[in-house]
């Protein structure tokens, strides 16, 4: 790491935030390196129809947490209902119910004693964005300073309030009632074979993300797993990094680093149809890291714990963990 990159590693804080689902990998991974994370980001919370939550939460995690002097952003998220779309609608545009979640975030947090919350709802129409605007000022109010309030962001590349998918996300706005925004930059590609997150699209989606938000509320999403694609089939199954080597070593294999992307991609041929796969290792974690000194982010929330190349909390140790 240059001089320079630590003068602003050092000034803006940089910090390694990592999500989490309880699962036993997890919890191993979070056993073994919670000293060396900021804040970890468990996917704990879901909301219901009536503004109320439904919690999940981990009691081993929260211990290894407290020993650890781990602060939890607990997330807030509406995959509690297949219905997901229609949920969040009706709790954004009524306002009785929109101040009843927030009443229940606020107890939630004052309960567990934790350092604060994560908004990531997904599937949010776009005609919803003044509602979603409405909600953050609501929780950064009543929530702020007591507790960090942050909020997962879709990448984009320029504001369409229009768009399915990330249109309801007014950048400028949500970052004037949040602490923070995580953009989610990666899956790239689903739908279609192709990288998780290549380093062109990431640098575009920051491009973009500079010109709205303040660099020091930024964090930069990053991805650690894989997709295989049966060509024939369209979506993918997802990978940790260990399935999509052991699945490369099952096949004989060759994992080919591509440049161009800067992350791993193989192919392989199983029942007669042909699989194209890419996933995230070290060597590709480590060309996003570079983004994120080079537009001075406020660090990194990756996702997620127990999916990752092991050698990447070397990586971490060297280059954010030096103090």
């Amino acid at each position: 790491m240059s001089e320079d990159m630590k003068e602003n590693a050092l000034f803006f804080g940089l910090e390694n935030n990592w999500y989490y689902v309880s699962t036993a990998q997890s919890l191993f991974d979070l056993q073994l390196h919670a000293r060396e994370i900021d804040y970890l980001i468990p996917f704990w919370f879901g909301v219901t129809e009536q503004g109320t939550l439904v919690d999940q939460s981990q009691f081993e995690a929260i211990q290894i947490a407290r020993r650890s002097n781990l602060g939890i952003l607990a997330i807030i998220h509406n995959f509690s209902d297949p219905q997901m779309g229609e949920l969040i609608h009706e709790l954004l545009t009524n306002p009785n119910l929109r101040q009843r979640l927030i009443d229940s975030i606020e107890a939630m947090l004052e309960s567990y004693r934790f350092a604060g919350v994560n908004i990531d709802f997904e599937f949010v129409p776009p005609a919803d964005r003044a509602a979603l605007n409405s909600f953050m000022e609501g929780l950064y109010r009543r929530l702020s300073p007591r507790f960090r309030v942050t909020i997962s962001v879709p990448a984009k590349l320029s504001d369409d309030p229009d768009h399915p998918f990330s249109g309801a996300f007014d950048y400028r706005t949500l970052a004037r009632f949040s602490d923070q925004l995580y953009i989610l930059a990666y899956d790239e590609h689903f739908s279609v074979p192709g990288p998780i997150a290549s380093i062109e699209f990431v640098r575009n989606v920051l491009e973009y993300a500079k010109t709205v938000i303040p660099p020091h509320k930024i964090k930069l999403g990053m991805a650690v797993y894989g997709y295989d694609w049966e060509v024939s089939q369209g979506m993918p199954r997802s990978l940790t990094y260990r399935e999509a080597i052991e699945l490369a070593q099952k096949h004989n294999a060759t994992i080919v680093y591509d440049e161009t992307a800067q992350e791993p991609t193989f192919t392989y041929t199983a029942n007669g149809n042909r699989h194209i796969v890419w996933f995230e290792d070290v060597r590709s974690f480590s060309a996003k890291l570079d983004l994120v000194f080079e537009y001075n982010l406020a660090g990194i929330a990756v996702w997620r714990l127990g999916q990752e190349d092991p050698r990447i909390w070397i990586v971490i140790r060297n280059r954010l963990k030096y103090l």
